[in-house]
């Protein structure tokens, strides 16, 4: 980290520009580059006058945007036959194929705009929306809308603690893997207990349709 901010803060500003948006372009490729560092310190270095708010925000949204597009255009062109391959691997039948397919169909916008705002998630959320063939401006639509609660937090967040922007960075890496940890808990809780919630009403609707049917066999008798 100590080498991206000697790096940024001794290069003249209008290549900054350039690199904040190859490094949002990279990281949403799926290239593991942290971002937040990147949008953190520009935004404190705006703060102090080198760099114009409103433009670091447009080309961090657009390399942002561009990353996402590539990705979304690898997993249209080759993302269909690693799936397959995989799923002959671990042995997935066509069947559920077909549902994850129909589940993304249905809920891949609020999907991808959800992805864009999660850290770790962010960086590998477009691939899937071209291996099931999302329609291509939905995609967008998500992932602009996403990007942009994204960029625009971390910079308004460096911005305001100008100097003080690596405490930020400090909260982010220490406590962000926890929460993601205790959200998919949470999911899982409730997904079990909507599901076992699912089959208990439905063995009581077959128990009651079975004492139903015993009840008029004995009085037709």
């Amino acid at each position: 980290m100590s080498f991206v901010v000697h790096l940024y803060q001794h290069i003249p500003s209008a290549l900054i520009y350039v690199l904040v948006a190859a490094f949002l372009l990279l990281e949403s490729t799926g290239i593991p580059i942290i971002n937040t560092t990147v949008l953190l310190l520009t935004g404190a270095m705006a703060s102090q006058g080198r760099l114009d708010p409103v433009l670091l925000f447009c080309v961090a949204l657009v390399g942002s945007a561009l990353g996402a597009c590539s990705a979304y255009g690898l997993g249209r062109r080759y993302g269909e036959r690693f799936l397959l391959r995989l799923a002959r691997l671990l042995h997935i039948d066509e069947q559920k194929m077909l549902l994850a397919e129909r589940w993304f169909h249905r809920s891949g916008g609020r999907m991808i705009f959800l992805s864009r705002v999660l850290p770790y998630i962010r960086p590998f959320a477009c691939f899937p929306a071209g291996i099931y063939a999302m329609p291509f401006l939905r995609f967008l639509l998500a992932e602009v809308s996403g990007s942009v609660i994204w960029c625009a937090t971390f910079l308004i967040v460096g911005w305001e603690l100008g100097p003080r922007w690596r405490q930020a960075l400090y909260l982010v890496q220490t406590y962000t893997l926890p929460t993601l940890c205790g959200l998919l808990l949470v999911l899982v809780i409730s997904f079990l207990c909507r599901r076992a919630l699912n089959m208990y009403v439905r063995r009581r609707l077959v128990v009651g349709q079975v004492e139903e049917a015993g009840e008029s066999d004995v009085s037709g008798a």
